[in-house]
């Protein structure tokens, strides 16, 4: 399994006490055969015969600020480093559009502002909303009036139903007198009407039946009245078809008005919302609608109206001066960032009048080149680095699968926290993406390294001395760094100032006359 390093290695002070020298203010270079028993791993195979080593004392150590670290094992992340700016989040940035045209009566906001979400930006007086409203308003007490009727189309198809059933039955006229008072509009008329006539009928038909059969009356009279009863039977009958017939249709009709009124109220009020009413809006225009009972007329409330005048519209709706005013509202949290409205302005629905931006987290968009795109990957971590010096720590959240066809480059995006407003939309930043080498190796600190007469080496502690070793870097992410050849894990290394080491080694080779073999 790959380690990276958090490199947090163990400093060690050279407190201990030293040999070379005592207190002594002197340095101490010594040049030793490697052949004679202080080999070291040369990257070279060999090539070197000599050791250069630097003789150091507890005082000398203090004073110059000198600190080992242990060399480990572990993977060091290369930077790439790509040009980046930072932009709004475009998942929290909207333009503010009218909803209906109108002309601009008050702009509570200025540009800047932080506003809250539904906060009123600016109202606008619209045609439109008015028309939308009174619209809204007919709709609904369409709805209304079609409550009224449909009950009553039931209710009358219900009752003319169970009048016909008791008539057909030859129900008693006590059994018929309990619907009095049950509403049947002109059917009940119609049908007691034929059935009364048929009755009579048939009362005319039995007595001259009998006369007949008595002999006292003559066939033709009786077939007068058989005649006359037909007729009241088919006359009855009709009726009562037709009163069946004509009070479903009734209530049908009532029933599908009904639903279209409902579906005409729903479609106003869906129209009224586009222009920009809230719900406020439409349940005070609905509590407006005069609510009235079953059979009661609408009365006016003013006791100058004349004995049966409907309120006039213009009462009903009020006489709010901002009838036809809709508001402008913030869409969610954020800041105006864009404004162009101004009080007393004619707009439409195509004018962007105010833009409100989330500047709680901002985006940074990374221009990867062709060569980079395959080492860089979601999760990556990213250093962010501000022209002011200021450096951000994060991660690549979206890598584009696609190559700008004019700059040749992939995006990459890093979403950063904005809740301080530290980044502002429009810098320019340079950005370190840190990309996992492949396997292991030895990684020291990056100050460990030294150039030594064009030699990449390292200065590793001894038991009382620094010993000089070419090694073989690799990969860096500029903290750590990988040696490849030269160093074994768990060797120290001088990891801080080891600059003064390398100063008394160019010191000592000119005072030696060259002689030193100093790599």
């Amino acid at each position: 399994m790959k380690r990276v390093i958090s490199y947090q290695s163990t400093i060690l002070s050279l407190v201990m006490c030293l040999s070379v020298g005592g207190a002594s203010r002197a340095w101490a270079v010594a040049e030793v055969d490697a052949h004679a028993g202080h080999a070291h791993n040369s990257p070279a195979g060999g090539e070197d015969s000599h050791v250069q080593r630097v003789a150091v004392t507890q005082e000398q150590v203090a004073r110059l600020g000198i600190k080992i670290t242990r060399a480990v094992e572990g993977t060091v992340h290369s930077e790439i480093r790509v040009p980046g700016e930072i932009k709004v989040n475009a998942d929290r940035f909207a333009h503010v559009v009218p909803r209906a045209a109108g002309v601009v009566r008050a702009v509570t906001k200025s540009l800047g502002d932080h506003v809250q979400a539904g906060e009123i930006l600016a109202w606008v007086e619209s045609e439109g909303l008015a028309e939308a409203k009174l619209d809204f308003y007919a709709m609904e007490a369409e709805v209304g009036c079609c409550e009224l009727l449909l009950p009553r189309a039931k209710a009358i198809h219900g009752n003319v139903a169970r009048l016909i059933r008791l008539l057909k039955e030859g129900a008693a006229e006590e059994a018929i007198r309990k619907l009095d008072g049950l509403e049947m509009g002109q059917y009940r008329g119609q049908l007691l009407i034929a059935h009364a006539a048929y009755l009579a009928a048939r009362t005319t038909h039995e007595r001259e039946a009998d006369l007949h059969a008595k002999q006292i009356s003559s066939a033709q009279e009786l077939l007068a009245a058989e005649t006359a009863l037909r007729q009241a039977r088919a006359a009855f009958q009709a009726t009562m078809d037709t009163a069946r017939f004509e009070t479903m249709i009734e209530y049908t009709e009532a029933a599908q008005e009904r639903q279209v009124a409902a579906f005409n109220a729903v479609a106003a009020e869906k129209r009224l919302r586009l222009k920009g009413a809230d719900d406020e809006v439409v349940t005070s225009l609905r509590a407006l609608i005069p609510k009235v009972a079953l059979s009661e007329p609408c009365q006016c409330p003013d006791p100058n109206c004349a004995e049966g005048d409907l309120p006039k519209l213009g009462d009903t709706l009020g006489k709010d001066a901002r009838f036809a005013w809709y508001a402008l509202r913030a869409p969610f949290d954020g800041t105006l960032v864009e404004k162009h409205i101004v009080m007393g302005e004619s707009i439409d629905t195509a004018s962007e009048v105010f833009t409100v931006a989330d500047l709680s987290s901002v985006w940074v968009d990374l221009a990867i080149s062709q060569d980079a795109i395959p080492s860089v990957e979601k999760g990556y971590a990213v250093t962010i680095r501000l022209p002011n010096g200021g450096e951000f720590e994060s991660e690549i959240a979206f890598v584009s699968p696609i190559v700008d066809a004019d700059t040749r480059r992939a995006l990459a995006r890093v979403v950063l926290d904005n809740s301080e407003e530290r980044f502002r939309p429009g810098t320019f930043v340079e950005a370190g993406i840190r990309a996992p080498t492949e396997g292991e190796a030895v990684v020291v600190p990056q100050a460990s390294v030294q150039l030594v007469n064009d030699h990449t080496c390292l200065f590793v502690w001894g038991d009382s001395d620094f010993e000089l070793r070419d090694i073989v870097t690799g990969a860096s992410d500029g903290q750590q760094i990988e040696i490849l050849e030269g160093l074994q894990p768990g060797e120290a290394v001088a990891s801080e100032n080891a600059f003064h080491l390398k100063a008394e080694l160019a010191t000592s080779g000119r005072s030696s006359g060259g002689h030193g073999h100093a790599h």
